[in-house]
């Protein structure tokens, strides 16, 4: 039984190193319940400020980014990302997806 629950933790370990690695530079705020994304700051159509600057690895599958983005904004009290971009390095082209968490200040 005890090698049973080794090999489990084994597996959840190697499953949670696979996830988006996500970097966070700003000011955290109470937590909310739901976040916008956003490709442009001209599609924003509130008053904002930003708050913070999120960097992510890129992903294969733009859903699984915008969605741990979006996961990880609600945690810092973001209303709305606006997802900037992303930027290339040496061995990949889009490796970094870059991001910015805003706050809606006309609430």
């Amino acid at each position: 039984m005890k090698n049973h629950y080794s090999f489990t933790a084994g597996i959840c370990l190697l499953l949670s190193s696979c996830a988006v690695p996500i970097t966070y530079f700003g000011d955290r705020l109470s937590p909310t319940t739901s976040v916008e994304i956003y490709y442009s700051t001209h599609d924003v159509k509130r008053e904002y400020k930003v708050i913070g600057h999120l960097t992510c690895e890129n992903y294969p599958k733009q859903e699984a980014v915008k969605q741990r983005l979006s996961e990880y904004a609600k945690t810092v009290g973001a209303d709305a990302v606006v997802i900037l971009g992303t930027d290339a390095t040496k061995n990949n082209q889009a490796a970094i997806v870059n991001a910015d968490a805003l706050k809606y200040t006309d609430k």
